[in-house]
């Protein structure tokens, strides 16, 4: 079975647009990167998930109608382990849709380049994570546990 067959990525569309693309968001004061995925991931998903590793990140330009001006952002982005949640319980002020798709699937799916590069570094990290057939991961909240799934 190819990688990605039973692991879940979910997509999003915001309000007044038909782009696809993976949840994300501004960091709030006090927050790192990988604070802020967690939280915009609950917001525009319902889900929650445990950071593993960062996947990359992408810059990119665009048209802000609210500030009437262009806008520099860097986003970076998480491979994360689901703990709880469902995308039906996203923020619908922020999200029109929330998908939940499988890995194999999502490239395709994604309406940006940059995320699409995203989708393949977690395409190659997973299979990398799970070359015996398990998907096993140090869980950074515990010191010498493993998280491991069948793959």
């Amino acid at each position: 079975m190819p990688v990605g067959d039973h692991i879940l990525v979910p997509l999003i569309t915001v309000p007044g647009s038909e782009v696809v693309g993976l949840p994300k968001g501004r960091i709030e004061d006090g927050e790192g990167a990988a604070e802020a995925a967690v939280r915009e991931m609950r917001e525009e998903a319902g889900l929650t998930g445990l950071v593993l590793e960062p996947l990359g990140t992408i810059s990119y330009r665009f048209w802000a109608r609210a500030e009437r001006s262009r806008i520099n952002k860097s986003v970076d982005f998480f491979l994360m382990l689901y703990r709880a949640g469902s995308p039906a319980r996203f923020e619908q002020a922020e999200v029109d849709n929330v998908q939940l798709v499988p890995l194999s699937e999502a490239e395709s799916l994604i309406t940006h380049d940059g995320e699409k590069a995203i989708i393949r570094a977690a395409k190659r990290r997973v299979r990398d994570l799970s070359a015996d057939g398990f998907l096993a991961v140090r869980d950074p909240g515990a010191r010498d546990r493993l998280i491991a799934a069948v793959a």
